[in-house]
């Protein structure tokens, strides 16, 4: 029997392949607009303003039992820090980046740190691990291939993906690329672990064998993720590895990058994926509308069957969808309790 945790032993004992209490419930960025009215925090300004961050962020743990809390809101902060054009979404979208780059040394980042949004992570962090210090807090970052697409555009990426695999030469200007990227990735993630983040959710859905082939990730985009996770590591963190799509066909390759735990969508099979995996923690992989439109049968049967199959903490497939309702992540959250009642 196992001392009852707190969420944030909770989530490290996981990461860290330790006996948990319970199984843990992670999600990725929960900017639900039922929390942003409910605190009454103002679009887009809580993107750009730590306090309104934490207030959004907090909710799911406070209110559902969630056992951590993600900041940033998006998938746009370090190609924004670049200077590219940052599109606000709306108050149920997260933000985009606008524009690209034509050459790896057109990007500019020694700035970095003090551009708004990242400054805003930053404070975030800090903010959040001083009101709920056993809630642990993820650090969002866009791994080194999404950080990549959103530099030099997601369709020169795809080209270059291809043909960096038949001749040498453009596998160079991949390099070139990847090193810009990477190098951007390790500035946020030495600022956010300073700042006190327990753990990385790195989310890399332009690797995605739905987008780009699976030969390229075992070559180039693997490789990559291991040495900003290899980065994280030496600053201190456990990281969470998330693709997007069916990523079975590389699901070896994504337990190959040290990550600490792998996360997948609902289109993966929970099985197939622990038995690639091998020794290395899945997550997953409820399927995200639930929070919107699912009925508690459904939501009950979902959680139970990934972690029948082997899923060491429930989790969705993606990010929580900003129309989730806090109501259906209650739920979510006793559907895993009550599992664990009955398995652990």
């Amino acid at each position: 029997m196992i001392n009852e945790m707190t969420s944030k032993e909770r989530v490290l004992a996981m990461l860290n392949r330790k006996p948990v209490d319970r199984i843990p419930v992670i999600s990725g960025v929960a900017m639900l607009k039922e929390y942003i009215e409910k605190t009454g925090a103002v679009w887009p300004d809580y993107h750009s303003n730590a306090e309104m961050m934490v207030n959004i962020a907090s909710c799911a743990p406070m209110e559902t039992g969630i056992d951590n809390l993600v900041v940033a809101f998006g998938m746009f902060v370090e190609s924004a820090a670049t200077g590219l054009d940052v599109k606000m979404g709306r108050v149920d979208i997260h933000p985009s980046v606008r524009g690209i780059f034509k050459k790896p040394e057109d990007v500019k980042y020694d700035n970095f740190l003090e551009n708004k949004f990242v400054r805003t992570t930053i404070d975030s962090i800090k903010l959040a691990k001083e009101r709920y210090p056993d809630v642990a807090t993820y650090a969002l970052m866009e791994a080194p291939i999404t950080l990549l697409g959103d530099l030099m555009g997601a369709e020169n990426l795809a080209i270059l993906s291809y043909r960096c695999l038949q001749k040498e030469k453009y596998m160079e200007k991949m390099q070139e690329w990847l090193s810009v990227s990477l190098e951007i990735s390790k500035i946020y993630a030495e600022a956010c672990a300073q700042a006190g983040a327990d753990a990385f959710y790195c989310s890399d859905a332009s690797a995605s064998p739905n987008l780009l082939m699976p030969e390229f990730y075992y070559k180039v985009a693997g490789p990559s993720e291991k040495e900003l996770g290899d980065f994280i590591h030496e600053n201190g963190c456990p990281w969470e590895l998330h693709i997007c799509g069916n990523t079975t066909s590389i699901i070896e390759g994504m337990a190959a990058t040290g990550a600490n735990c792998l996360s997948i969508d609902q289109t993966v099979d929970m099985g197939e994926a622990t038995k690639l995996a091998r020794d290395v923690p899945v997550v997953g992989n409820v399927t995200p509308l639930l929070m919107v439109d699912g009925t508690e049968e459904q939501i009950i049967a979902e959680v139970r069957k990934a972690l029948d199959s082997g899923a060491k903490a429930s989790k969705l497939g993606c990010g929580t969808p900003p129309l989730s309702t806090s109501d259906r992540l209650k739920i979510w959250v006793k559907a895993a309790a009550d599992w664990s009642a009955e398995n652990l």
